[in-house]
């Protein structure tokens, strides 16, 4: 998938499980240097407040000063479950199965 056509909150999530262990010193990131920000710097900024807000992630300030993100090592279960693809949530294949019930009764 290309970062065009994920939403900032999960390619940032992405970017980072590529990064590193979490929890290592070389896990942080500075998000404008993920791929995309510089495109959309708001739409990022926001996404990263809201991850930090969420606690998906967890910030830290580098050797100049500034923010520098990771993966916070106690949700990663959190995070694999966000990066999910679709068809691998349940609630996906619910409404699959709902959808062509009522497919299969409207053609009868």
């Amino acid at each position: 998938m290309s970062p065009r056509t994920m939403s900032p909150k999960k390619h940032i999530l992405r970017e980072l499980t590529l990064v590193g262990e979490p929890g290592s010193p070389y896990a942080y990131l500075r998000p404008s240097d993920i791929p995309g920000y510089a495109r959309a710097p708001e739409r990022y900024q926001a996404a990263v407040n809201e991850l930090l807000r969420d606690r998906l992630i967890e910030g830290r300030s580098d050797a100049e000063g500034r923010l520098s993100i990771a993966l916070n090592a106690h949700r990663i279960a959190d995070v694999r479950k966000a990066l999910r693809p679709v068809w691998a949530r349940p609630t996906s294949w619910v409404a699959a199965a709902i959808a062509a019930a009522l497919g299969a009764g409207l053609v009868i």
